[in-house]
């Protein structure tokens, strides 16, 4: 009778799991967070823990108002509990649960009171006030120091500068290509990853500071003297043009170099300046040293095939192998000749000198014919298979990019490229198995294509890249840049810009790799174009000739 009352016991409480709606994070899923999304894991992070709730849509692309954050905040920090005290909060109803947690936020200092008493929780949050509020409630907040630069370069006067730089060095967010965009109203994807960030270190982002980053190099501006600025200059020449200005001390992105003269970017605009009113100690305050006569730059060889260091410092060694003895070390910016290649190895001459080093780490230049001849370049049409991605009466994300992909592998074999397709059928490959094929395959770039959807008003184009993980994130922004401006302009579409996020092919590759999202299937303009056999040849011609610009580019 008792093991009757146990087994009955054991098959009601099984039927109750089977049955209920709290599922688990294995099994439950929003339908409109795909797992390529590369807030995939961290909204359903953050779901499991209860922070948002678990529906049939997360509306990832909906903008967050301010009781929505205030709420967030409150669970991620576990806080639900905390008293009420008696506080008036003028158009809120003390038995609401938008009072409930409008008074703990404002308790913990998540928010402030306005001038007339007023929480607005309504309001659709900037993300200047959202990074306030996670800074607090994380305690996240650098000072700005030469070893804690502002890297994100709008905010370098901002009243919450200290607290973006918190959430910076915190592995929150690095921004969108530099930018915080303080101004722009929040989303709700972009708040998960920012929570799940902020409560579990494995969703934070690598922070690497100015001086080691893999394919970024920063400088210190010393010119011996605080009222002495340093000149910017049109061209590596101290008779060219001045078009800016640097105090002593600025630290300087440095993305080349000709001889002394150093090339940098300022605010997305480039220039030169003189390497020896530089330091590339962050930290020294020495003053700097008299510079001598400025030498002519070093000439560079004459070959077929050049290769252009894309790192700040790469190891030549004796032979193909990472283990052969080191004979010299190159800069980024460098250029070398190219004498042969066997699958990830070059062999290279300067000078007199001939070594072996990895070709990730060189962007190879032809120096006649095409700049594509030859050139290893993976196409990987999204989606496939069981996985139809976006879908619009029909019309499928899958059968899209797979036209476009095919068109621009014409086009690449054309110029005599060397194209690697992930995908040439209606087949499903996963995305480890996407970057596997590239690398397994020695690519030297990498191009993903999508369509995008979300409410009937979002359309245009964005090209995306990593900097999280790839090494090669300098040399994706610039191929990124290419490829959106040719389809912005040949295909007339909006444009999204050019976008720092982790996605999972992108930020799994070494080499120049991005991500494009060609349109919107969910806007009826968008649609008209990515349905079009017209417009599929005009976006592969735009992609063809991104491609071409970024190799043409020397």
């Amino acid at each position: 009778m008792n093991y009757f009352k146990w087994a009955t016991t054991i098959l009601l409480l099984l039927t109750i799991l089977i049955l209920s709606p709290l599922q688990s994070l294995a099994s439950f899923k929003f339908s409109d967070v795909p797992a390529e999304r590369e807030y995939f894991k961290e909204v359903h992070y953050i779901a499991n823990k209860g922070i948002v709730n678990k529906s049939i849509n997360f509306n990832p692309r909906d903008k967050l108002r301010r009781s929505h954050v205030a709420k967030m905040l409150v669970i991620a920090t576990g806080n639900q509990n905390v008293p009420l005290i008696n506080m008036k909060i003028v158009g809120l109803d003390p038995a609401s649960e938008q009072y409930k947690y409008a008074n703990i936020a404002l308790q913990k200092g998540f928010f402030i009171l306005n001038s007339n008493g007023r929480f607005n929780p309504n309001e659709e949050i900037k993300r200047e006030e959202m990074a306030y509020a996670l800074s607090v409630a994380f305690k996240l907040s650098e000072k700005v120091t030469a070893q804690k630069p502002l890297v994100l370069t709008d905010v370098s006067n901002h009243k919450y500068a200290e607290r973006i730089n918190g959430l910076y060095y915190a592995g929150i967010t690095q921004g969108d290509n530099k930018k915080f965009l303080p101004q722009e109203k929040l989303i709700r994807s972009h708040f998960a990853l920012f929570v799940a960030r902020a409560l579990d270190k494995q969703f934070a982002l690598k922070v690497k500071a100015p001086d080691q980053q893999s394919s970024v190099k920063y400088v210190k501006v010393k010119t011996g003297d605080d009222k002495d600025p340093l000149n910017v200059r049109s061209a590596p020449s101290a008779s060219s043009k001045i078009i800016d200005a640097l105090p002593n001390g600025t630290l300087v992105e440095v993305i080349g170099s000709t001889g002394v003269w150093l090339k940098v970017n300022i605010a997305g605009v480039e220039g030169y300046i003189h390497e020896y009113y530089t330091t590339t100690n962050l930290d020294s305050d020495k003053p700097a040293p008299i510079p001598p006569k400025p030498e002519p730059p070093t000439p560079t060889p004459s070959a077929k095939l050049m290769g252009k260091v894309t790192v700040t410092n790469l190891n030549v060694r004796s032979a193909g192998n990472s283990s052969a003895p080191l004979v010299a070390s190159l800069k980024i910016g460098q250029k070398v000749e190219v004498l042969s290649i066997s699958g990830y190895w070059a062999k290279i001459r300067m000078g007199s000198t001939t070594g072996y080093v990895h070709k990730t780490y060189l962007k190879l230049l032809n120096q006649t014919g095409n700049p594509l001849r030859d050139r290893v370049i993976v196409v990987d049409a999204g989606h496939g298979g069981h996985d139809p991605g976006t879908v619009k009466s029909s019309q499928t994300e899958k059968t899209i990019t797979l036209n476009v992909s095919k068109k621009l592998e014409a086009k690449l074999r054309s110029a005599g490229a060397k194209v690697l397709m992930t995908r040439s059928t209606d087949k499903y490959y996963s995305l480890e198995e996407r970057t596997n094929f590239a690398k397994s395959n020695y690519a030297e770039a990498f191009v993903s294509i999508h369509v995008n959807a979300a409410g009937f008003t979002a359309k245009g184009t964005e090209t995306f890249y990593d900097s999280s993980s790839n090494v090669n994130a300098t040399e994706s922004r610039d191929l990124a840049t290419f490829i959106q401006r040719n389809i912005v302009q040949k295909a007339n579409m909006v444009d999204r810009g050019v976008k720092d996020s982790r996605f999972y092919v992108i930020r799994n590759n070494n080499v120049a790799a991005v991500l494009v999202e060609l349109g919107f299937l969910s806007n009826a303009d968008d649609y008209k174009k990515l349905t079009s056999e017209t417009y599929a040849n005009i976006y592969a011609d735009a992609i063809y000739q991104g491609l071409y610009q970024y190799y043409y580019k020397q």
